[in-house]
């Protein structure tokens, strides 16, 4: 057997590994630490999260308000077109 070794860097990863020349066995692996956030950025994370969902409330809560009127408004149209048609509306067993 050989003492030959060689290092190898992940492309994806970029984890080092030092292998084995001779039998291909991966002696060592080096992970790089990945940056962690500071206290800051989380809690600025949060509050921007925070915000987020308070305007998505808000959004529905006036789509809700608004729910009452574009409802009557569909009303009042169907209730037009339907004075407008001459005759009775089809019956389901007439549409077989």
């Amino acid at each position: 057997m050989s003492d030959a070794t060689f290092e190898i860097t992940c492309p994806c990863c970029d984890n080092k590994m030092t292998v084995d020349a001779g039998d291909g066995t991966i002696l060592l692996e080096e992970r790089p630490k990945k940056p962690g956030r500071g206290w800051d950025e989380v809690v600025q994370a949060g509050a921007d999260k925070q915000a987020a969902a308070e305007r998505q409330f808000q959004q529905n809560m006036e789509r809700e308000r608004n729910a009452d009127d574009i409802l009557e408004k569909k009303f009042r149209e169907a209730l037009k077109r339907a004075e407008q048609t001459e005759g009775p509306p089809p019956r389901i067993f007439d549409l077989d």
